[in-house]
């Protein structure tokens, strides 16, 4: 009697498995998901090079799909200046773990596509011979290479670009901000690609022309994990993803916004990649359990289209540092208080008076909610943040929907001090495929609070 039930579920199970393992799933532009994407974000990592047994940042990039394909990656400074990029080939359904501090210290994957790799050594393509391939451009890369293969000049821009310190080729300018400790920041790019090339997302033919590098192929996933061994602390998160349309670019967007649109608009050509949001949820603990505090992972969009690649150290590129539009924190009770601005009102950026702080003043940052400018007289909550921004007095910039939009992601970092950590990616209120600027502060008469006053 049960058989024809066992026999009824193998091909239940059997057909489940044909029709649903094969399907990519797609969700709606304009929304910030985690779905098979054509980008990748890697909003912010942090590589300790005083001290290389303390934290690091690791990343992976996963093929979602059984057609091969190549991911091309990106290093980006704080400044929002590429410093390297490089691809890597992944089979059908392949994965790739990368640590950053590997990179830093100058030494990149070893992939191979099917012609740099026919003895299937190196790249191997598992179960099927078809979730191989070749690549344009890659003959001469492919794995032709032993690491480190960053070295001199090179290694000395990646390095001391994301310290944010003077860099040799660029004459003793700077490329991103000097925190002072020691420890390499920025962020990570990483978009599918249709050939091996060596042309960062912001160089010209890049998404556009007759042989563009990017594809519209939403088959990437991936995940990111920062680890700090020495506090027992280390949290993970999806990587962002960005969905990427044929039918979706800087005149089919609502708002004229897209992902790469600052690159795109100077170039002439579309990323139709969807941008991400400007208005962001997000909840803080500080006490109890979590007596470690609650940290704000927050990258932002200057919307600056300058290529300048060094900039006077400490000073940094004409948009620096970047505002915000408000910042509210709520208690648990609904009662709530405007933070970060100082003894004014002015909120503009960037900012002209001196009392009026920028609490996340680069394009990524990691910092303390609850201390200094960021204040509260709560312990538990949830903050509204706006990180939208004036461009007045920016130069070189691009302007989409009302000029103000600025798109943005934001995720926290909860901490219980030695014991562990858990990272959790806000609530995106609006998109910047929206032309909205919301304000709780003029809406509900939010009184300002100001720790030091």
């Amino acid at each position: 009697m049960k058989r024809p039930f066992l026999v009824l579920l193998t091909l239940l199970s059997t057909t489940l498995l044909s029709t649903l393992f094969p399907t990519i799933a797609r969700a709606e532009l304009c929304t910030t998901d985690a779905v098979p994407a054509a980008t990748l974000l890697l909003p912010y990592f942090e590589v300790d090079l005083e001290n290389p047994d303390c934290v690091t940042t690791l990343f992976s990039v996963n093929n979602a799909s059984a057609t091969p394909t190549l991911a091309h990656v990106t290093f980006w400074t704080d400044w929002s200046q590429p410093t390297l990029d490089f691809d890597m080939y992944l089979s059908g359904y392949d994965v790739i773990t990368v640590n950053i501090r590997d990179v830093l210290e100058g030494n990149i994957p070893i992939t191979a596509d099917l012609q740099s790799d026919p003895d299937d050594d190196i790249s191997p393509h598992g179960l099927n011979p078809a979730w191989d391939a070749s690549f344009d451009g890659c003959e001469d890369i492919f794995p032709f290479f032993n690491n480190p293969v960053i070295t001199g000049d090179a290694l000395d821009r990646l390095v001391n670009g994301h310290l944010g310190r003077p860099v040799a080729v660029g004459g003793g300018l700077c490329m991103g901000h000097d925190h002072g400790d020691g420890i390499a920041r920025g962020y990570i790019t990483i978009d599918d690609v249709s050939r091996c090339s060596l042309e960062f997302p912001s160089d010209d033919g890049y998404f556009g022309g007759l042989n563009p590098v990017a594809t519209n192929d939403n088959q990437l996933w991936g995940d990111f994990f920062i680890v700090d061994p020495p506090n027992n602390f280390a949290f993970g998160e999806n990587l962002v993803h960005v969905e990427a349309s044929d039918d979706f670019d800087s005149g089919t967007s609502p708002t004229g916004y897209t992902f790469y649109g600052r690159y795109t608009a100077a170039t002439g050509g579309f990323d139709n990649r969807e941008p991400l949001g400007t208005t962001h949820a997000v909840r803080y603990l500080n006490g109890g359990p979590f007596n470690g505090g609650t940290d704000l992972v927050v990258w932002r969009d200057s919307t600056s289209s300058s290529t300048e690649s060094f900039y006077t150290c400490g000073v940094g590129p004409d948009w620096a540092p970047l505002n915000e539009t408000e910042v509210v924190a709520f208690d648990e009770e609904e009662n709530a208080v405007q933070v970060c601005i100082g003894t004014g009102q002015i909120i503009i950026s960037p900012p002209t008076n001196p009392d009026d702080p920028a609490c996340f003043p680069l394009e990524t940052q990691r910092v303390p909610f609850g201390e200094g400018d960021l204040a509260v007289p709560y312990d538990f909550g949830w903050a509204f943040l706006n990180l939208n921004i004036d461009d007045a007095g920016i130069t070189g910039d691009v302007d989409f929907g009302s000029g103000t939009l600025a798109q943005s992601y934001v995720a926290a970092v909860h901490s219980a001090s030695g014991l562990y950590q858990v990272g959790l990616q806000s609530i995106t209120l609006t998109s910047a495929c929206d032309d909205l600027d919301p304000s709780l502060v003029v809406d509900n008469d939010i009184p300002p609070y100001n720790a030091g006053n």
